[in-house]
């Protein structure tokens, strides 16, 4: 199989949206796979006036991204950017990633399943499972649990527009139980 081919199985496994594996190595004593993504398509967005540029200024990369493991294997990923300088206002800026933790060297989706186990079992569990110290876990934890509460506040509550039949039975049920 061609390398690209290889690379190509893994950005499909990796399932990070916009993103594709370009490198990838298998650190076979330590049971984990270093890979690098970059972005799909070399475009930006200014924050600051809308303006859609190509033009990049420099690269950055966020290197020890720990994500889900894949089998026995952990997976760290290294994530290089474009930095873009705006055509129409000057300014530079690097676009936000959807799938990478604010603050964090972890995917939101690992944050995620850390939570749920931390929910099942304790942070020492979680954070052996994932082999990051607790403290640092701990203060991953909290930070996803904080963006969360801050993504439910900015999400208006939609009003109820049908209700079902085992709702409506289970009212008749009780409501004929009584006296």
């Amino acid at each position: 199989m061609a390398a690209g081919s290889v690379l190509k199985v893994w950005t499909d496994i990796l399932q990070l949206p916009g993103f594709t594996v370009v490198h990838l190595h298998e650190d076979a004593p330590a049971k984990r796979y270093l890979m690098t993504v970059v972005p799909e398509r070399a475009v930006g967005v200014c924050p600051h006036c809308g303006q859609t540029t190509q033009k990049i200024k420099q690269h950055r990369t966020r290197d020890g991204i720990l994500d889900l493991p894949i089998g026995s294997h952990t997976v760290e990923l290294t994530v290089r950017m474009g930095q873009f300088e705006c055509d129409r206002c000057g300014r530079c800026f690097t676009p936000t990633t959807d799938f990478l933790a604010e603050g964090t060297h972890a995917t939101e989706r690992l944050l995620e399943r850390a939570a749920e186990l931390i929910r099942h079992s304790d942070m020492a569990n979680a954070a052996r499972f994932f082999k990051v110290p607790e403290k640092t876990l701990e203060g991953w934890y909290y930070g996803y649990v904080d963006r969360q509460q801050q993504r439910t506040a900015q999400t208006p509550a939609k009003p109820i527009r049908r209700i079902g039949i085992d709702e409506l039975s289970l009212k008749k049920s009780t409501d004929s139980s009584s006296p």
